[in-house]
């Protein structure tokens, strides 16, 4: 576990700025051994998160007493145990609120650190979310599996015009829109749009064309989206609602399908988008098999739009 300690602690000193950052990350098989273990810095709060049916609780206790004594001014630690589809969340150290504001690259965002799962920000997009900003200013972008609008609140904060967010979880949604609030963005300029997308083409085509398409779908969610069927659905959609020259981001978080999934699904559905970019993962997600973690295309559309038929 030591090796653990290192790793948070030379980030530590390194500086944060404040962020939430991912300190360790264990589960992109960079550190043999370590493969359960991951380590979430949400100032001034510690996250643990194993993934193990019978986590070894002493030497848990003891890395957590290290990071305490190690850490800039830690005054909470929460150890969330996820073993299968069962997830608890203990607070092991000092008290951990039920909801907390982190920031990062200047946005804040609410997150649940006790909350089973997903605490409500995706830290592995945020090197994503500031390289698209030179496409953001002046730009109608479409967010679609938005959850807690992220990429929304990053792209109102770069200059976007406008942003249509879609997902089917209408909470997901209300936490983004708080999001916004939270940094002081006019509502006029950002769309809710809380249905299923496969039956909502005709509300995307309303508040289109869309400069900037955001596709980040969920791994697998039964009954609403499976990878194989349904990315192509989507794919096969944007020549109706993307405008000539814009940006399309394609992202899928899957270990059972390679880097090549997207491109020939890009290149069966919409041929004309071209490949333009693949982005590395981010420096706190080190991966050692790549084509299981999480892969992020960006494509060009020069095409001109094409309208269809509703299903």
């Amino acid at each position: 576990m030591q090796t653990v300690v290192d790793i948070c602690t030379e980030k530590w000193r390194a500086g944060l700025d404040g962020d939430a950052r991912r300190l360790f990350h264990g589960r992109g098989h960079c550190y043999a051994g370590l493969e359960h273990l991951v380590v979430n810095w949400y100032p001034p709060y510690l996250q643990l998160i194993v993934y193990h049916d019978e986590p070894e609780l002493d030497a848990l206790r003891k890395l957590v007493a290290s990071l305490l004594e190690a850490g800039p001014g830690v005054v909470g630690v929460v150890v969330q145990f996820r073993q299968g589809r069962r997830t608890r969340s203990e607070v092991w150290h000092g008290n951990v609120p039920d909801e907390h504001v982190v920031s990062e690259a200047g946005c804040r965002f609410f997150i649940r650190p006790k909350h089973n799962q997903n605490v409500g920000l995706f830290m592995d997009m945020a090197h994503v979310r500031q390289a698209l900003s030179p496409t953001m200013m002046g730009a109608n972008v479409l967010n679609l599996f938005a959850y807690t609008c992220a990429f929304s609140v990053a792209a109102i904060a770069q200059g976007a015009r406008q942003v249509v967010n879609n997902d089917m979880s209408r909470p997901a949604l209300q936490l983004g829109e708080r999001n916004h609030v939270l940094n002081g963005h006019e509502l006029r300029r950002v769309r809710m749009v809380p249905h299923n997308l496969f039956k909502s083409w005709w509300k995307i085509r309303q508040l289109g064309p869309y400069d900037v398409v955001i596709i980040d779908p969920p791994t697998n969610q039964r009954g609403s989206f499976v990878a194989e069927k349904s990315y192509g659905q989507i794919l096969q959609r944007l020549g109706e609602f993307t405008s000539p020259g814009g940006r399309v981001v394609a992202c899928l978080n899957s270990p059972f399908l390679g880097p090549d999934f997207l491109n020939n699904q890009m290149a069966r559905w919409c041929p004309q988008a071209r490949w333009e970019k693949t982005y590395a993962p981010h420096p706190d997600f080190p991966e050692r098999f790549a084509e299981r973690g999480l892969k992020v295309l960006e494509f060009g559309y020069p095409g001109n739009r094409q309208g269809g038929p509703d299903r």
